[in-house]
């Protein structure tokens, strides 16, 4: 959400089933792990729902009624009853939640009457506030805004909240039932369940991890790791060593799936009080996310969540670390794993115009390419947005709205489309190794968004999916695919890896120190295994692996956005463009990103009819497999591939 700006700086699936084409990727065959019937992946489907809206923390009566204007009927709004993390509201209006079954709803009335006001026609999302209001953390000794673990962790504080979340929902589904399309459950840092304890340790959190090792079989119950020791690790400080460290490992893996709990408890409560027409939607499943917090920050157990049949999206703010002009943006989460879950994307532009500060985005030149690279990002993967205009001001060009307006325009046109994405490019999380990994060091940070940083400037789209996704999606396009984290390769690991990617003489990026533990022990000498060379092998180095290429280099830095366009060139992916800049594309539309303009030679896989603009609605060329297009300094743009 991206809700400080110091932060700047530094369906059901019971009721809604998985797509047939996912994220460009076809289902082919059952998870090889046990998962449970409301996880069952089935080719029925419903009609995606696309939400297109405006959002602000404040009231922006004007700002909402402007984009009624603009075509933009859908708002979100938050019933909050905390301050932020800057120190100050996030809402205009007094607290909801006063104390035990005392609320003060008429404050609740004032906000929505007034956002009615100034567009009647307005549908809302309305998140709801589940943080410990100020008098609530006096009495817990603690702010579940700072230190969500901790309270996921009280069973008290889940009941007290559970309370509150069913008294709201009651209230809010009798009055204003027939103008909310969805909720939106919001809890933790920023009210995007975010852990910023680092692994600090307390007595509740103290008590639930040794309840967690028990119902789990482990006798570690006792050996509680704190913040520093958490902090090193046996080998190289980059890996927990499992012989000597599993308390560690378990205690990240405990630190995750309590805040999963959580939010699989809400969602699972809230569902059936709401009206069957209605959605549930979270922030959840960053693992894109900024320095040193891959691992603490909370939403590793993201697969789980996923599968939730109560919960049928999920939203994140554009990537922090690449939004600059020039950047590809993108998902902090694994929108790919999303998708193959049947479940939606909301993508939040939260990214700050000029009109308020000129850090990321200088001019309105900057504003109009960045906008509209985002929007192109959501259209292409067929995911919601939304424009968030945080604490107001951000929108108030009158050439921005006219941008705004005509994205919408476009939107419309394509909003039943389901082209499939023709990525030749697939980058793999692995939550399941970062469990080993000291989020200090910054490999874990080469290890999740890095990597995406770099694949955004190759002048090709990529893909981005878990590695448990393996089995169940349609690998056969993707002629790279790159595992910058596999850290942990058990016997169960290798068979799908041997059985599903390491084929069809694909290339595999490797870095640092692929397979070099099992689950049991560390073992350098696996890294040849795998790579075809030696553990610290400076690279990138390929080996011909009989079936399959590895490309490895121990240090990730040494694989820069002109290393992987050159690896990826050679695997025979299609180039777009010859320049270091995004692409995103599917089988009907493509978008491209300039940071500095002129004439751009633009290459497509096979000859079209027709390549129209779908902006300015001009035909650009016809009966071509490339062509040359004028660009701005700096330009998105947008085109319609007609066969």
């Amino acid at each position: 959400m991206g809700e400080a700006l110091k932060k700047e700086q530094s369906g059901l699936m019971s009721r809604r089933k998985a797509v047939q084409i996912i994220g460009g990727a076809t289902l082919i065959a059952a998870v090889p792990f046990p998962i449970s019937a409301a996880q069952q992946i089935s080719d029925e489907h419903d009609e995606k729902k696309i939400y297109y809206a405006y959002r602000s923390f404040w009231p922006e009566l004007e700002m909402t009624s402007t984009f009624k204007k603009m075509g933009v009927n859908t708002r979100c709004f938050f019933a909050s009853n905390t301050i932020n993390g800057i120190g100050f509201e996030y809402c205009k209006y007094p607290l909801i939640w006063l104390g035990i079954k005392k609320y003060d709803f008429t404050a609740y009335d004032k906000q929505v009457d007034d956002l009615l006001s100034a567009n009647p026609e307005a549908k809302f999302l309305c998140m709801i506030d589940l943080n410990t209001p100020y008098w609530l953390t006096r009495r817990f000794a603690y702010d579940s805004f700072a230190e969500i673990s901790h309270a996921a962790s009280d069973k008290e504080w889940i009941k007290i909240t559970t309370e509150w979340m069913l008294d709201f929902i009651a209230y809010s589904e009798k009055k204003y039932g027939d103008k909310i399309s969805a909720y939106i459950l919001s809890g933790g840092g920023t009210s995007e369940w975010y852990e910023y304890d680092r692994g600090r340790i307390s007595r509740v959190k103290n008590n639930a991890w040794r309840d967690w090792c028990k119902k789990n079989g482990l006798s570690l119950g006792d050996d509680v790791p704190d913040e520093s020791t958490l902090k090193l690790a046996a080998h190289e400080d980059v890996i927990y060593d499992p012989e000597t460290e599993m308390s560690k490992i378990q205690y990240w893996r405990f630190h995750n799936e309590v805040i999963a709990d959580a939010v699989l408890h809400f969602a699972k409560t809230a569902r059936p009080v709401i009206s069957k027409d209605k959605e549930i939607g979270v922030f959840f499943g960053y693992y894109h996310v900024s320095d040193n917090k891959l691992v603490s920050f909370g939403h590793l157990d993201y697969e789980r969540v996923f599968a939730s049949p109560d919960i049928d999206f999920f939203i994140s703010p554009g990537t922090y670390k690449d939004r600059m002009i020039g950047g590809g943006s993108g998902s902090q989460l694994v929108n790919g794993t999303v998708s193959r879950y049947g479940k939606r994307y909301l993508h939040e532009i939260d990214h700050r115009t000029h009109c308020v500060t000129t850090e990321t985005w200088k001019t309105q030149e900057d504003d109009n390419a960045g906008n509209t690279r985002e929007a192109a990002f959501a259209l292409i993967n067929h995911t919601s947005l939304w424009w968030f205009d945080m604490w107001g001001g951000w929108y108030q060009k009158e050439e921005t709205q006219q941008l705004i307006r005509r994205l919408k325009t476009v939107s419309d046109r394509y909003v039943n489309d389901k082209s499939a994405s023709v990525a030749e490019v697939l980058l793999v999380a692995d939550p399941q190794s970062a469990y080993y990994i000291n989020e200090k060091m910054p490999h874990a940070s080469a290890m999740s968004y890095q990597f995406r940083d770099k694949l955004n400037r190759t002048g090709t789209p990529f893909d981005v999916y878990s590695f448990n996704d393996f089995p169940v999606i349609d690998l056969s396009r993707y002629k790279v695919i790159l595992l910058p984290a596999t850290l942990l390769i058990t016997p169960e690991r290798e068979q799908i890896l041997k059985k599903y990617v390491l084929t069809g003489n694909r290339t595999i990026v490797w870095t640092y120190a692929p397979g070099i533990c099992d689950g049991k022990i560390i073992d350098t000498s696996r890294v040849k295994f795998w790579s075809g060379v030696d553990y610290k092998t400076p690279g990138p180095v390929t080996v011909d692996m009989k079936g399959w290429k590895s490309v490895y280099a121990y240090d990730f830095i040494t694989m820069t956005p002109s290393v992987l366009k050159e690896i990826i060139k050679k695997a025979g992916v299609h180039m777009y463009t010859q320049e270091e800049n995004p692409v995103y594309a599917n089988e009907r539309l493509l978008a491209v990103h300039f940071k500095e303009g002129g004439k751009k030679k633009i290459s497509l896989p096979r000859s079209f009819r027709k390549v129209v603009d779908v902006i300015s609605e001009k035909v650009v060329a016809e009966k071509t497999s490339g062509f040359l297009c004028e660009f701005s300094t700096p330009d998105t743009k947008i085109f319609e591939l007609i066969k």
